[in-house]
């Protein structure tokens, strides 16, 4: 499978960040007809707004920055899922399916820009900080979809698939509940059939 799609994040009560986009490669396999196992290679772009509130750095960071008001994060993500689909209202044309399961993250660098104050009076400061590398959260998300696919031949179909990641711990450095939703587009190849005779 070769997917690509917007996705946008959400740390919370905050607005919604900016759509980027989701792509990568994957492989699946369907048994008894109905079930399927998917993983895959994916990387984006979680750009988001957090609060104090939302944002739960380890003590150290609140005495450089003491009185912390909010943080813009724009974060590069290696994801790597693993889920189990279910096929419904399948034909030779089309089918229907629902899937739940679990995502790796791998923070490959974390962006942010710090809100913060040295005194509760005083004007507000900003100081932006770069982690590369440093935090990886395994089956840490939760992901649920559902979608439709259309076999454009015997080898070859093309999928369109909402989605929604809900974490199931803090994220980043910030330990943030970040969610994640969007829409992708999938092409995917059969190789075995479609290195077949006669297909």
């Amino acid at each position: 499978n070769f997917s690509a799609g917007p996705d946008i994040s959400n740390a919370g009560s905050g607005k919604p960040g900016r759509a980027k986009l989701l792509a990568g490669a994957g492989l699946q396999y369907t048994f008894k007809d109905r079930f399927t196992i998917r993983t895959g290679f994916y990387t984006s772009r979680k750009i988001y707004s957090a609060s104090e509130a939302e944002y739960h750095a380890p003590a150290i960071f609140y005495v450089y920055y003491p009185y912390f008001e909010k943080v813009d994060a724009d974060c590069k993500v290696y994801e790597i899922p693993l889920s189990l689909s279910y096929n419904f209202n399948k034909s030779a044309k089309q089918s229907w399916f629902v899937s739940a399961g679990l995502s790796s993250y791998f923070m490959r660098s974390e962006s942010y820009n710090y809100y913060y104050k040295t005194a509760p009076s005083g004007p507000i400061i900003t100081r932006k900080w770069l982690i590369k590398g440093e935090n990886k959260h395994y089956f840490s998300v939760l992901n649920l979809s559902g979608g439709y696919q259309k076999n454009i031949s015997k080898s070859v179909s093309l999928t369109v698939e909402p989605y929604l990641k809900l974490p199931l711990k803090g994220i980043g450095y910030g330990k943030v509940k970040l969610n994640s939703s969007g829409v992708l587009f999938t092409i995917g190849i059969k190789p075995f059939d479609l290195f077949k005779k006669g297909k």
